[in-house]
């Protein structure tokens, strides 16, 4: 089977255009910044907590999609009961210019989603426009990186956070 001249050169351009597109995706994908990465400026304090799910105050910890703020670490410590039934501790502090006053994470429960910024009154005023998923990933905004994050255990009805 003889091939046209017309069907030669069209081939010759598509295999161009193949390679044009893959040395263009290559280039594209090495100069992404990995956003799976811990960013390591997050401070981290010290944590211990031991938290009884059988409380009245962490007792709703037991239904999934829920969530607690706890005095811990150094902005406070976010323990998230996921919607798949993981659970999740990290440190307020958001991965973007953590150290800023108004760097605190916030639950969004509506959009199901963590964000960046502070409460004045009834009013979130965004910080850096950052969101995260709940297991602590960027979504948006400028963080690059995860939420510094704690471990945790469940034994029971008794939630073990540390570091």
């Amino acid at each position: 089977m003889k091939k046209s001249k017309e069907t030669i050169v069209v081939l010759q351009k598509v295999k161009w255009l193949i390679v044009i597109a893959i040395v263009f995706s290559g280039f594209q994908f090495s100069s992404c910044k990995d956003s799976n990465t811990v960013t390591e400026n997050i401070p981290k304090g010290l944590v211990n907590l031991t938290l009884d799910l059988n409380l009245p105050s962490y007792q709703h910890l037991q239904q999934v999609g829920t969530h607690a703020y706890v005095t811990g670490g150094v902005k406070g410590v976010l323990i998230i009961h996921d919607y798949d039934d993981t659970w999740y501790a990290f440190e307020r502090a958001c991965a973007f210019e953590p150290t800023k006053t108004c760097s605190n994470i916030w639950v969004d429960s509506i959009n199901i989603q963590l964000m960046c910024g502070t409460y004045s009154g009834t009013t979130f005023q965004s910080c850096c426009e950052s969101k995260y998923m709940y297991s602590g990933f960027p979504l948006k905004g400028p963080a690059a990186g995860r939420l510094a994050q704690y471990y945790i255990s469940r034994n029971n009805n008794i939630l073990q956070v540390y570091n």
